[in-house]
């Protein structure tokens, strides 16, 4: 019965994207003549350069160094070259120049020339170009057949480089290249959180990962040269193809000052068209025939697996249209999957809809309710009220999880002379996800995101280099409601009675309200439709020079960028009804007439009458932010000699702050207890007006201006030998705001806010905001809150040990504090105090609100501090090996700006400090890849039979191991905790350790009995572990001395596998079959347990997994 129809969004809210699209367009086209002026005279602005740099030094065969030899780097794939020329110390440098395989050929008269054929240049790094000349005359070539270490001699940047042979070759759940990233130590993958779901942007989409402490929200994300990230959450905002990228570079400390808004830097680079015709052509493909069952899903109870289809398929091509000049590179992918997903639901039979409270008696009240009237013919059919499927449901509905995109790419890159470089490259991404719910509806979450970059690289002179970018990045993420209809006369709200909330008077909100009868499952279509459309447009320019000894960097970059952002959170509606008793529903509508019994839950619903939970949001949170940034930085590398190397740099940075251009913002004012605004509004209700300040206002965004963003930055390499380098650094380094708390801006009266109710009748249950007596709590934004500020330092040791293997030995640290967190204004304050007394006292500061002034603030803190171990080999011979082991603490006082749970005590923010949710003590990873030995030109089966079963074949683990994440064990319904997290007590003599289990099982991780929620005793002792005990006696009123995070999950081991097998057609057609195994051992990836102790029959047990059990990929790729 269930038919589904798209609802489109309002005309308001596309009208501002149709707004920011042109204007966006407009800015970007604009600056083209300012990027092609620069073709002959350098610019004055720029941004994070996606270049190289190449260094070495030319010595003879007794070791001294040869000043004045001219050092030749030409580029294998364009055949553009860059000059160079030793110093006095033999040393050369060459900067700016795009990641690819050169050519390395030096020329000293009295000396052979000496050729080094294939030197890899990788984004982020100096590529070492040492080379060592033999006597004789420049017409005698050497070709040098060893190269030189890759230790990194010119920088103390702690990082990782992933090449295109480990992007092509690894298995890649997804093709979500991101997940390279957390191969290197110090990255974990932060898409599960503690309730097993994915990230919000999971499937085919943006995958979260922390970096040596940092939030999600603390890593940039950079696309050749431009930003690719959210502005609304600092993620990365698009994937690019896999099969476009050149490489990929992961900065986790003591990187140059050219990059900002970030402690740590992912650094991506799409590939060029060169002088030869390449590119590929593929189709992956997944079935659930191939897959795994499940860990929970047992073959009784679910005896046919969901059905799941997924190709993503596509293609590359790269040519050049003149030779040695012009060249184009482009690709194209595409993915189509469908999940079946099997939903539950316990609903009420049609007799109980019309007020009958059982499934067959006949109705004792009349159907009055407007609501009920229009809903019910909505509900599916069931027989009985009885649940008798898993979870005590009676309705089972299966529908498909759909996610689809299409992904187009294309680069040019123009060589104009040997000084002027020009490239443009442009990304355009679709995406479509469809969740269905058990109420027939579903959700679409729409993504579009577009990123564009121009940029130009000219060389004055011989040695200066001035390098300009201009970049454009447009990211649109909204979840909207697709209803089963329109609703009776086209609008729900006013059908079901609600006519003064949102939903009523804006179409894109348009829904079934969530009128729930206790104990069932309700038809709404959720609370409303949330996301954002935003932009970024960026241009900078850098300049380089090589002055003797120093290599300096410079620049300038600028961004605008701009937010359209909606959170209209219960836009719809809800209601709960109950079974009427002695305390609940008033005297005059408690007891039936008919039956001379109390009211019960199916007769209230019936009559309309809300017993609990009667809100709906009246106004709207759309609002059109846009700010301006400014940043300028020097860096300089200076060769001091002996083997040292020092880079010190000054970065500045400046975030104007976000303005709503309407000036419809506002915000509590803690010191006057009123709400101030920007811009007050008008019509504001006769009931509101005490309660705001009409005597000031904010300055436009509310938060104050930071001037002050000086961020130095200094690090030393020492290279005592040819084999080793010891490297040490410190920075600052300040991350963005993170504009989704700009939302809080929004939630105050009048602009947006909630009428909330109980024991009213529902039909015209909202009155006219204008009329309106109840002053709800607003949200709250500090003025004061400042850019968060991180302090990284390192300290490494690299040791080549010869054949292409590199050890390191790496300590990296931070300190970060003003991070975003979330706590309650108006908690209650008890009185008194001061353990062991019970508290009798509930005081909010502000009597004139209710709980929930839910503000946001810079009050969080965190420190980091670990160690690792890495071996790396590069590919030479058919092998390739990364492998690290991490060990790190990682403490906070919040997780996350979103976090609001993880506020404990409004005035004690100390009692929040705990392990992170992201802390994870031990973690290991090993990828590699191994071309097997057999076959033509091999050391065993040359012949025809052996090449053709056994030739050919590579094999790429990629493993990760690590130990749990941290949780809190958590209560409700705690009276004095407001908006935030309710916390727990120990039971007489127990201890958080003794809680857990040495060998805990999924279905018994902890003893849930060591546990009660909020009793408070006579006298409350303190245990040697920090926590607080008590007696049984219950006192429901009072927050527990369990501090966050005191739990740890399970540990995952996942083990990926690809096997390739190539079939050579010709000599420049290469065809792929590739089988990967996700997770091959096929263990339970367990997410953390059930941690409320008011769900006691689930507390302590594990109920479902992070990730899937083994799933299997097969595809055919082919390569030219």
């Amino acid at each position: 019965m269930f038919k589904k129809q798209a609802l489109s969004p309002g005309s308001a809210w596309h009208a501002a994207v149709r707004t920011a699209r042109r204007s966006s367009l407009a800015i970007l086209m604009a600056a083209v003549p300012v990027l092609a002026l620069n073709v002959a005279t350098p610019s004055a602005y720029g941004q994070a350069s996606s270049s190289s740099d190449a260094a070495g030094k030319v010595t003879d065969q007794t070791g001294a160094t040869v000043p004045g030899a001219t050092v030749h780097l030409i580029n294998n794939g364009t055949k553009a070259e860059r000059t160079a020329i030793t110093n006095d110390q033999g040393d050369w440098s060459i900067a700016n120049i795009p990641p690819s395989s050169y050519t390395i050929r030096v020329e000293k008269a009295g000396f052979k020339t000496s050729v080094i054929p294939a030197i890899d240049v990788e984004i982020g790094k100096s590529a070492n170009g040492s080379v060592v000349l033999a006597v004789g005359g420049t017409d005698e070539t050497v070709e040098v057949s060893t190269l030189p270490p890759q230790l990194q001699t010119q920088e103390a940047t702690v990082g990782q480089v992933i090449d295109q042979k480990q992007i092509n070759d690894l298995p890649l759940n997804g093709r979500n290249v991101l997940q390279l990233a957390t191969l290197a130590p110090g990255v974990s993958p932060a898409q599960q959180n503690q309730t097993g779901n994915p990230c919000a942007a999971c499937g085919s989409r943006s995958l979260y990962i922390t970096v040596d402490g940092g939030r999600a929200s603390s890593t940039n994300y950079v696309l050749d040269g431009t930003y690719i990230r959210s502005v609304r959450f600092n993620t990365l905002s698009l994937v690019p193809n896999t099969d476009t990228l050149q490489e990929f570079n992961l900065l986790r400390s003591t990187f140059s000052t050219e990059y900002g808004q970030g402690q740590a830097v992912v650094s991506m680079v799409t590939k060029s068209g060169t002088n030869q015709i390449h590119g590929s052509g593929y189709e992956f493909a997944r079935n659930a025939i191939f897959d795994a069952r499940n860990y929970f899903a047992t073959y009784a109870s679910n005896p046919t697996k969901p059905d799941f289809k997924r190709h993503q398929f596509g293609g590359t091509l790269g040519f050049p249209i003149i030779k040695d000049k012009l060249f184009v590179f482009g690709g194209y992918e595409g993915l189509r999957s469908s999940r079946d997903t099997v939903l539950l639901g316990l609903f009420p039979t049609k007799n109980q809809l019309n007020g009958g409270n059982t499934p067959t008696a006949a109705p004792t009240v009349a159907l009055t309710s407007r609501a009920a009237i229009a809903l019910n013919p909505t509900y599916p059919t069931v027989a009985s009220d009885t649940g008798t499927i898993a979870g005590g449901n009676n309705y089972t509905f299966t529908a498909p999880f759909t996610d689809n995109y299409n992904q187009y790419t294309v680069r040019g890159d123009w060589t104009v002379s040997q000084k002027s470089t020009i490239f443009g490259r442009y990304i355009n991404y679709d995406s479509s996800q469809i969740t269905p719910l058990v109420n027939g509806s579903s959700n679409s979450n729409p993504l579009l995101g577009r990123n564009a970059v121009l940029g130009n690289t000219y060389v004055i002179g011989s040695k200066i280099v001035n390098e300009v970018r201009v970049g454009w990045n447009e990211f649109y993420n909204i979840t909207l409601g697709v209803l089963q209809s329109q609703g009776p006369n086209g609008n729900w709200a006013v059908a079901e009675g609600l006519s003064n909330l949102t939903a009523a008077n804006s179409p894109r909100q348009n829904g079934r309200a969530a009128f729930t009868i206790n104990g069932f499952t309700n038809v709404g279509d959720g609370g409303g439709d949330q996301g954002g459309h935003e932009n970024i447009l960026s241009a900078g320019d850098s300049i380089s020079d090589v002055l003797g000894k120093h290599t300096l960097k410079a620049g300038f970059q600028f961004q605008n960028r701009r937010l359209w952002q909606i959170a209209d959170n219960n836009a719809r509606g809800a209601a709960t009804f109950d079974n009427c008793s002695a305390t609940v529903c008033d005297a005059a509508n408690k007891t039936n007439p008919v039956t001379g019994t109390f009211y019960t839950k199916f007769e209230n619903y019936a009559r309309g009458y809300c017993t609990s939970s009667c809100n709906g949001n009246t106004g709207t949170t759309l609002g059109h932010y846009r700010d301006n940034t400014y940043g300028a930085f020097i860096n300089d590398t200076w060769q001091v000699g002996h083997g040292l190397t020092v880079n010190a740099g000054m970065r500045w940075e400046y975030n104007s702050p976000f303005v709503e251009q309407n000036g419809q913002e506002g915000s509590l004012d803690p010191t006057t207890g009123l709400i101030t605004f920007s811009k007050i509004p008008t019509n504001i209700p006769a009931a509101y007006r005490p309660y705001i300040d009409f005597s000031r206002t904010y300055q436009p965004g509310i938060v104050n201006p930071q001037k002050k963003g000086f961020m130095p930055r200094l690090g030393i390499a020492y290279q005592p030998n040819s084999g080793t380098v010891i490297r040490a650094g410190y920075g600052i380094y300040l991350e963005n705001l993170n504009t989704n708390e700009l939302q809080f801006t929004r939630y105050a009266a009048p602009l947006y806010f909630q009428q909330a109710f109980s024991n009213v009748f529902t039909n015209n249950l909202f009155p006219d905001p204008l009329t309106a007596t109840q002053i709800p709590s607003p949200f709250s934004i500090r003025p004061d809150n400042g850019r968060p500020l991180t302090q990284e330092w390192n300290l490494s040791l690299q040791q080549d040990l010869g054949h292409g293997l590199l050890v390191e030995f790496a300590y990296t640290g931070s300190n970060t504090h003003k991070l975003w967190k979330r706590y309650d204004q108006n908690q209650c304050i008890q009185y008194p105090f001061v353990l062991p007394t019970n508290p009798t006292v509930c005081t909010r500061p502000y009597t004139q609100f209710g709980q929930g002034i839910l503000t946001s603030t810079t009050f969080g803190a965190s420190n980091f501090n670990g160690g690792s171990v890495k071996v790396e080999k590069r590919a030479k011979n058919g092998l390739f090996i990364l492998g690290s082991y991490q060990w790190s603490k990682n403490l906070d006082n919040s997780s996350g700006e979103a976090g609001s749970n993880d506020s404990s005590f409004a005035t004690n923010t100390a009692f929040d400090h705990s392990y992170s949710n992201f802390d994870v003590r031990n973690r290991a990873a090993i990828s590699g890849g191994y071309e097997l030995p057999f076959g033509k030109g091999k050391a065993f089966a040359q012949g025809k039979i052996g090449t053709a079963l056994l030739g050919g074949w590579t094999l790429q683990p990629a493993v990760q191991l690590r130990t749990g994440y941290p949780f809190s064990i958590n209560a409700s319904g705690c009276n004095f905790a407001g908006n935030i997290s309710c916390r727990v007590w120990l039971a007489p003599g127990r201890t958080v350790a003794s809680s857990f289990k040495k060998n805990p099982s999924p279905f018994n991780w902890f003893d849930a009995t060591a546990y009660s929620g909020s009793p408070v005793a006579a006298t409350v002792t303190r245990n040697a572990d920090g926590t607080y005990n008590s007696s049984a006696r219950a006192f429901p009123i009072v927050q527990g001395w369990v501090t966050r995070n005191t739990g740890r999950g399970p540990g995952t081991a996942q083990v990926d596998f690809s096997a390739i097998k190539n079939f050579r057609i010709h000599e420049r057609f290469n065809t792929q079959f590739r089988a990967e195994a996700y997770n091959i051992i096929n263990r339970g990836i367990f997410s953390t347990p059930a941690n409320n102790i008011n769900t006691p029959a689930t507390l302590g047990k594990v109920q479902s997994t992070s990730a899937d059990n083994r799933s299997i990929q097969l595809a055919v790729k082919v390569l030219f």
